[in-house]
């Protein structure tokens, strides 16, 4: 935007003001924050997200619900990741195992079609829950994904909607006990300190 302004001399000069920049509605999620609520539903057959609990459905549970049991190790997935996802993947199908031996459980968000779910289930032979996340409802209340910050702007080869690669520890009061969102596409979760949240869940 451009103003013009004039001084006492009669010279006119021009000013550029910059749009003030639109700030993330969702920041990303840190350790120690509460992590957000939602739901997991089945509906027409299909595992999907839900922000809002659906009290006729028999399938419905929640997080609140999950870590009353259980640690909670949340992450987020992108088969369109191209050769990262691949990479997230086999760390979270190592990752699975050893959770589950210290009486945790993993759940995969993902904003694949459930007909891609079952593929890549299917073809990589995992065992761990994968959910549609509905319009990225939970992926945005989590801070991993944005509409005016989008990935693609930022990181080559990347031409879609996609999450940003994100882990998170829930533990029993629902707080996140580890955390990690990898901005540049370039780390992996550290598997002892996600082990070390998952056994003092009950904190």
């Amino acid at each position: 935007m451009y103003y013009e302004f004039e001084d006492e001399m009669g010279n006119i000069s021009t000013l550029t003001l910059r749009d003030k920049e639109v700030l993330d509605p969702n920041p990303q999620l840190k350790t120690g924050d509460v992590a957000p609520n939602f739901h997991l539903r089945k509906e027409d057959g299909n595992f999907k997200t839900s922000l809002y609990e659906d009290a006729l459905s028999i399938d419905s549970t929640s997080v609140t619900d999950m870590v009353l049991h259980k640690p909670l190790v949340l992450s987020f997935y992108c088969h369109c990741w191209g050769s990262y996802a691949p990479k997230h993947l086999e760390m979270l199908a190592e990752t699975a195992q050893k959770v589950e031996a210290f009486g945790g459980q993993l759940l995969v968000l993902t904003n694949e079609s459930p007909q891609e779910i079952e593929r890549i289930v299917r073809r990589n032979k995992t065992d761990f829950p994968f959910y549609h996340d509905t319009n990225y409802q939970v992926a945005r209340s989590y801070g991993v994904y944005s509409d005016t910050h989008p990935i693609w702007e930022r990181v080559a080869g990347i031409s879609e909607d996609v999450f940003t690669p994100a882990l998170f520890v829930i533990s029993k009061s629902r707080r996140i006990t580890y955390s990690f969102i990898d901005e540049n596409f370039d780390s992996r979760p550290q598997i002892k300190d996600v082990l070390k949240a998952v056994y003092h869940w009950k904190d």
